[in-house]
């Protein structure tokens, strides 16, 4: 499997008949530790808005999920309907989840390596889906790094829809992508804090996004902008 619709076909076919599922979020680390987010599913109530909220990096799903696997280092199952502490079963239908099932790898260092997390899944919460995700987890990951290595090898993940914003824009949210302030980018690019806020509304606008966080996910996964680091971010 190196293509995404056979990657897609194997997620919705054979993995099937272990963990039943219509919803499949997966990722691997870069080599500078970014996590790069996939989403494989055939549910229409997930939408774009649900997935960015979920893999935001600071108050997203997904982080809190593996910081609690990496606390534990085991499977964090979370079944929904039967289970309301720290109000889960609210947060969990409100991203139109229903329920989770996350696992993780990591490194020898204790850094996440990758990550797999299975909702709307239909099977009991038990022993036996952890002991599916123990055996399936690391096939997935190699199998989803193979997939993204020869994408990026063929060029996919560089195209990107021609025009769908500018250079500036780019340019101003690879700082957001680093962490950067408002103000801190408008003395960076010597510009005024208005100018620099009118790049950032109109970049989420053609995004279709409402935060500054979701601007710089949906522009990673559309190839707009690397993961991380400085590796010539304006395409």
């Amino acid at each position: 499997v190196t293509l995404r619709h056979h990657f897609f076909s194997w997620i919705h076919g054979p993995v099937q008949s272990l963990i039943p599922h219509e919803i499949l979020l997966c990722g691997v680390a870069d080599e500078s530790g970014y996590l790069l987010h996939q989403r494989f599913t055939a549910c229409r109530y997930f939408k774009d808005d649900h997935y960015h909220r979920v893999i935001h990096p600071g108050d997203g799903l997904i982080s809190q999920l593996a910081q609690e696997w990496q606390a534990c280092g085991e499977p964090r199952l979370i079944a929904g309907q039967h289970e309301d502490s720290s109000n889960w079963t609210a947060r969990l239908t409100d991203l139109e989840l229903k329920n989770v099932a996350f696992h993780g790898m990591g490194w020898t260092n204790g850094q996440i390596k990758g990550y797999a997390s299975f909702s709307r899944v239909r099977v009991p919460f038990d022993s036996r889906l952890e002991l599916y995700l123990d055996i399936l987890l690391p096939h997935l990951l190699a199998t989803l790094a193979r997939m993204l290595s020869h994408e990026s090898r063929t060029g996919t993940l560089s195209r990107r829809p021609a025009g769908l914003i500018t250079v500036r824009e780019v340019e101003v949210l690879t700082w957001v992508r680093d962490g950067k302030t408002n103000d801190e980018i408008a003395d960076i690019l010597g510009l005024s804090m208005l100018t620099v806020k009118n790049h950032l509304r109109h970049a989420m606008k053609k995004l279709v996004v409402r935060t500054r966080g979701q601007a710089v996910a949906k522009a990673i996964a559309l190839g707009l902008l690397h993961a991380h680091g400085s590796r010539g971010d304006m395409q």
